[in-house]
């Protein structure tokens, strides 16, 4: 039922629904004020060194990516592959390099605008290789299965973040890129890595980082670049590769300074309305820090 009635709204071109995603930011950030709390701690927390006009204008512009980021997304439904393709440029050297090896590739990102498109480009421009993208189950049962028409319409295989090893045994024996949204907030913070990432003690899932080692799979991030409006540049770069030795927490620690870098260089370009700081650091997970990785005790 609700796939029956976004569809005749995704076929409306992307330069009326963006009039109506300039409505919605306005409504989100003036009228009903959605989580601007949350927003506003955040990037006050990130950018503490910034005026407060400054960090007003980041919230501005995040409010209208968002927006942006949702109608792209229910986009998603009806865009045609070649139209897709239009809106995106993507550098995809560093994994066709990992590929023709007859490797695996893990490939980690983060809430930037927009990942869905992001998912959606890469398995339509590998359709030979195994796309599979991890995702955190919705609460709705009716809108999750939305979410995984649109995301996997284009090839991509999804499984849920909450039993990813037992999927991936599927793919054990096939050739496959796994998708990993790798700054989601955990749910224990004492089983987490913690690290410093935009300015404060944050924690990371540990697992992610764990199931790569565990398979010596190299690692690419993903870069997502708002050129302008409705337009993307994809970028992967080398996280790690395993022809050095293996530390663990070193994925994890690359990966946040890469993500971190680019949120710095493009803040409102990233969810900032995520709860992504509600655990706070306490002294008994400083075994669990990994500005230097040391072995821990899983």
């Amino acid at each position: 039922m609700i796939t029956f009635l976004l569809y005749p709204i995704s076929l409306i071109p992307l330069r009326v629904l963006y009039l109506f995603s300039d409505g919605c930011a306005y409504l989100l950030y003036y009228i009903f004020k959605y989580r601007r709390k949350v927003v506003h701690q955040n990037i006050t927390k990130s950018f503490h060194s910034l005026a407060e006009k400054e960090r007003a204008i980041i919230e501005k512009k995040f409010y209208k990516n968002f927006c942006d980021n949702f109608i792209e997304t229910l986009k998603l439904l009806s865009i045609s592959e070649k139209k897709l393709h239009s809106h995106i440029t993507a550098d995809y050297s560093e994994l066709e390099k990992i590929l023709a090896n007859n490797q695996n590739c893990h490939i980690y990102l983060g809430h930037q605008f927009n990942w869905e498109w992001a998912n959606a480009h890469i398995a339509s421009a590998f359709k030979k290789t195994n796309i599979v993208v991890t995702y955190k189950p919705l609460s709705s049962t009716r809108f999750n299965n939305l979410m995984l028409k649109i995301r996997s319409r284009f090839g991509s295989k999804m499984i849920s973040s909450k039993i990813m090893k037992r999927e991936m045994e599927v793919f054990s024996e096939k050739q496959h890129v796994l998708i990993l949204v790798a700054d989601q907030s955990p749910n224990v913070p004492k089983r987490s890595f913690w690290t410093s990432f935009l300015s404060q003690p944050t924690a990371f899932i540990s697992g992610t980082e764990l199931y790569t080692a565990s398979h010596k799979t190299p690692t690419l991030f993903a870069e997502i670049i708002r050129e302008k409006r409705g337009h993307y540049k994809f970028v992967l770069t080398p996280i790690f590769d395993f022809s050095e030795q293996y530390t663990t927490g070193i994925i994890t620690t690359k990966f946040t300074k890469k993500l971190e870098k680019t949120i710095k260089a493009h803040p409102e370009n990233y969810l900032w309305s995520h709860k992504r700081w509600k655990h706070t650091y306490k002294s008994e997970y400083n075994k669990r820090w990994i500005h230097k990785p040391v072995e821990l005790q899983l």
